[in-house]
């Protein structure tokens, strides 16, 4: 008797560091190996043994090329994994450049930690990957077109369907010991193409991300979105300040630049100095414009500027009065973060977040917000004017990923919600437990295993790490810590006397006294 199972390694009640594990037999599928991002506690994961054994892996199934469902791939295959990553051509096109970049910033990144002073005496640090890694993994690389059948062997395979998320983004139908699971990575609004010869519906098990799923986006034209931009972009340059927009290289930046070209050809915004300062962001642009059909000469604009190196970048730095695009969208890492340094004391400024913002980022600190930030080990007040638009996000809202699923009915056994935080999950659990059409949504933890069943419910039969919720909690103690330390020199200067001031030191080193010895 064959046994299957599902396990959730990554994205169960979170909404990066995607990772399904699906066994039968001797087989092991995994669907996308992300990065998490977000706190200390979760970034830390990405630095775990990975939880199955890379080398007995048959094949890897990637859904899309941002790093949350592909950045650590080079570590899966550095960990001995030599099955073949199927992906769309288009992520099979960006996703080098992409992995490139993160190895790049890990390893500046690894070398920055080592060299500061608190780190003397401590083991150094290692990049999860490097470069080399990253062309041993693209290696492996397989392209599959949307709708074609691929057989991975003993009555297993799968096929892709058009998932509008980000260019070349799939949701992955699996045939394996006779059922049908469907995952859906990540869902954008729009028709999908569908595959015209294969039944849409029926499945056995689907998987579901949640991103939104407690939002409901109010309905909008392009030309609103495109307005509330040149607003914008008109009030923040008035008062003499730069727009900063941090935005992902795939697909963000290039949805973004679309609409500034817009706003400038119909003359609804006058010439502005616009910079990337993203080398990724060029590369990808490259890549995506050979997968549209029409749109707008990003490249080739006298007002649009790509840096292209650190040089190049630092001169931003006496730029004021213009717009800079820059990586990364949540703020976690990249170009952006040096930008925001200089930027964001300066209250003629203004932060435009244009993307899921997913908790413990820098992003959401900012837009809950925070009036100090601690950035690379620098303590920045937060002066600027932050803002968000969630008319850019690519992830469909609450009632678009129920219609999804209903279009997908019956589903026979299960639906897992994963790839969303608490509020988001819980909320699409309840819209799919009131539709009579539907069985009760699961919402698996980090580290649970399921059993799998054609016609039946799941049974489960590994319990979640015991360090779960600790980890997907959207703040952990090193980021109180980082928005207790940054700033505090201003708020105890803010205090009446010195008096005062001693009371509050006295208190805080009684605290951790007391803390050390119970």
């Amino acid at each position: 008797m064959t046994v299957s199972t599902m396990s959730f390694h990554g994205a169960a009640g979170t909404v990066t560091g995607s990772c399904i594990e699906i066994r039968w037999n001797d087989k092991i599928i995994i669907v996308d190996c992300g990065m998490f991002q977000g706190t200390r506690t979760l970034e830390a994961l990405n630095y775990e043994r990975l939880p199955f054994e890379a080398h007995k892996v048959s094949a890897v199934i990637l859904t899309h090329a941002h790093l949350d469902h592909s950045g650590r791939l080079p570590y899966l295959v550095k960990s001995g994994c030599s099955a073949p990553i199927w992906c769309t051509p288009p992520t099979a096109d960006i996703i080098e450049p992409l992995l490139l970049d993160s190895a790049k910033l890990q390893v500046a990144d690894v070398e920055r930690r080592n060299r500061r002073p608190d780190r003397a005496g401590h083991k150094a640090f290692d990049a999860l990957y490097t470069a080399d890694d990253v062309a041993a993994c693209m290696g492996y690389v397989r392209e599959s077109k949307y709708c074609d059948w691929n057989d991975l062997g003993d009555g297993c395979g799968f096929r892709f369907w058009d998932a509008r998320h980000i260019v070349g983004s799939a949701s992955v139908e699996l045939l394996i010991d006779g059922q049908r699971i469907l995952i859906s990575g990540d869902i954008g609004e729009g028709k999908p193409i569908l595959c015209g010869d294969a039944p849409l519906g029926g499945y056995d098990h689907i998987i579901c991300e949640s991103t939104y799923g407690d939002r409901t986006r109010e309905n909008f034209l392009i030309s609103d979105r495109r307005e509330q931009l040149a607003v914008h972009v008109e009030s923040t340059l008035r008062r003499g300040g730069n727009l900063l927009i941090p935005a992902f290289a795939v697909e963000r930046t290039q949805v973004v630049l679309e609409d500034l070209i817009a706003l400038f050809d119909t003359k609804r915004l006058q010439y502005v100095d616009v910079f990337v300062d993203s080398p990724l962001a060029e590369r990808v642009t490259r890549a995506t414009l050979r997968y549209r059909d029409n749109g707008a000469d990003m490249l080739n604009r006298p007002n649009i500027r790509f840096t292209h190196d650190v040089q190049e970048s630092k001169k931003l730095n006496n730029i004021t009065g213009a717009v800079i695009i820059a990586g990364s969208g949540m703020c976690t890492g990249g170009r952006i973060r040096h930008h925001l340094i200089r930027n964001l004391p300066n209250p003629a400024s203004r932060v435009l977040l244009v993307g899921y913002q997913a908790g413990g980022t820098l992003g959401a600190v900012l837009k809950e917000g925070a009036l100090h930030v601690r950035i690379s080990g620098n303590d920045v007040a937060v002066k600027a004017d932050i803002r968000s638009m969630d008319f850019y996000s690519t992830h469909a809202d609450r009632p678009t990923l129920l219609d999804w699923i209903k279009s997908r009915a019956p589903v026979l056994a299960n639906i897992f919600l994963v790839h969303g935080e608490e509020p988001a999950l819980s909320a699409f659990a309840s819209d799919i437990a009131k539709s009579i059409d539907l069985p009760t949504a699961i919402i698996p933890a980090l580290g649970e295993a399921w059993q799998l069943s054609k016609d039946k419910p799941a049974t489960r039969i590994c319990k979640a790490r015991p360090d779960a919720q600790k980890c997907t909690a959207p703040r952990d103690w090193t980021g109180q810590l980082a928005a207790l330390q940054s700033g505090l020199g201003d708020r105890l200067a803010a205090l009446p006397s010195d008096k005062s001031r001693a009371r509050v030191l006295a208190a805080l080193a009684k605290a951790l006294e007391h803390e050390a010895f119970r």
